[in-house]
C-alpha cells in the first residue's frame, strides 16, 4: 500500500518518506479500514518533531490518528456485517505505530465509528481529536441547556465544534476571535456573539451580555454566588 512514514523525528521535509509498505492485517477485535481521507492535528506534528525529546517510540511511524473510509476486512470476533461499512476512525496512531496517512489502517473496531451516508469522508476525518475534544469541553460537567458558554478561539476547528455542540445543547454561545473574518465564520456556525479580543474589552462585553453569568471549564459568578 502507499503510505507516508518517518523513522526519526524532525521537520517534515527532512524526515517524511512516501512509498510502498506492507498493508496491515486486522487482529482479533480489529477492523481493516481502506482510508479515503486522513486528518492531521497539532499533536501529530509535535510527535513527528519529537518536541519532548523522548524519541518517536517505534522504528517506523505512519502518522495521523484520525481518518475516514470503509471497512474492508474484519478480525476474529468482529461481525462480518461490518464489511463495507462507511466509518470515521480515531486514535489510529495513539499508542500504535501505524496511523491513517496510508491507504489502509487496522485498529480496534470500537475506534471505527459508523459514518452516515450524508457525511463526506473529509468531514469524517475531522471528527476524531477535534470533535471529541470539543464535546468533552462542553459537556464534561453536564448539561449546558439554558446556560451561556464562552468559547475561546471560536473560529478554529475545535472551537467550531464547540459552538455546534453548545448550540445543540441549547446554550447561548459567546466566542472570542481575532478578526472580522473569524467572527463571520463563528457566527455562521451558530454563535450568538463574537468578540474580537484585539479590539473589544472582552471581560466587559461578556459581563454586559450575560449580566455576570458565564459557563466555562469551571464557573462561578463574579460575585461568588451559585448558578441560578
Amino acid at each position: 500500500m502507499r503510505a507516508a512514514w518517518y523513522e526519526r523525528g524532525g521537520p517534515a521535509r527532512e524526515v517524511l518518506s512516501i512509498g510502498e509498505v506492507d498493508a496491515p492485517r486486522p487482529g482479533p477485535g480489529e477492523v481493516l479500514v481502506r482510508l479515503r481521507a486522513s486528518g492531521i492535528n497539532p499533536g501529530e506534528i509535535k510527535k513527528r518533531a519529537d518536541w519532548m525529546g523522548f524519541g518517536i517510540g517505534y522504528p517506523r511511524v505512519i502518522p495521523h490518528s484520525d481518518g475516514a473510509g470503509t471497512i474492508e476486512e474484519v478480525g476474529e470476533g468482529v461481525s462480518s456485517s461490518r464489511v463495507g461499512q462507511r466509518v470515521w476512525v480515531w486514535g489510529a496512531q495513539s499508542g500504535r505505530p501505524f496511523g491513517t496517512a496510508a491507504q489502509y489502517t487496522a485498529l480496534p473496531e470500537t475506534q471505527a465509528v459508523p459514518l452516515p451516508d450524508g457525511i463526506g469522508f473529509e468531514a469524517g476525518a475531522a471528527l476524531g481529536i477535534p470533535a471529541r475534544t470539543a464535546h468533552r469541553c462542553v459537556f464534561a460537567d453536564g448539561s449546558v441547556s439554558g446556560k451561556v458558554v464562552l468559547v475561546s478561539g471560536g473560529a478554529g476547528t475545535v472551537g467550531g465544534f464547540a459552538v455546534s455542540f453548545a448550540k445543540w445543547g441549547e446554550a447561548r454561545v459567546i466566542v472570542t476571535v481575532g478578526s472580522e473574518e473569524q467572527a463571520e465564520v463563528a457566527l455562521e456556525a451558530g454563535a450568538d456573539h463574537a468578540l474580537n479580543y484585539r479590539t473589544d474589552d472582552v471581560a466587559t462585553r461578556v459581563w454586559e451580555i450575560t449580566g455576570g453569568w458565564v459557563w466555562t471549564a469551571s464557573w462561578r459568578s463574579p460575585s461568588g454566588g451559585t448558578w441560578p
